[in-house]
């Protein structure tokens, strides 16, 4: 046996893993990865957010970059808006809030950091 033979050759006691496991005793098919079960927070909260606005402007005609006005809102909504967000998180939220991030997207980074912030009401 050459020394080019022992470099080339696998060692049968390396870990030879890539992923998670899988096959005949890991429960998944072999070659499968699980898909994440959890939502990223970020997520979550655009997902509060846009049911807020879906229930509030009563229809969801609108995407996460679309303006709150351009969806067919106005101040009394948007109030209305955020009174249904402050009573699910538990935090105060500022009427200026809504208007200085007017689309979901803005608005739920927005209230994440509030909510990061701010004691519980």
């Amino acid at each position: 046996m050459s020394d080019d033979d022992v470099k080339t050759r696998p060692d049968p006691y390396a870990a030879q893993s890539s992923g998670p496991p899988s096959g005949r005793h890991s429960g998944l098919p072999s070659g499968s990865v699980p898909e994440p079960s959890v939502t990223p927070p970020a997520q979550a909260m655009e997902d509060q957010v846009r049911a807020a606005w879906t229930a509030v402007l009563g229809h969801d005609d609108f995407d996460d970059d679309t303006p709150f006005i351009e969806a067919g809102g106005h101040s009394l909504k948007a109030t209305q808006v955020l009174m249904r967000l402050r009573r699910q998180l538990g935090v105060r939220l500022p009427n200026r809030l809504f208007f200085d991030h007017p689309t979901v997207r803005e608005l739920a980074v927005a209230v994440e950091r509030v909510v990061a912030i701010s004691p519980r009401v």
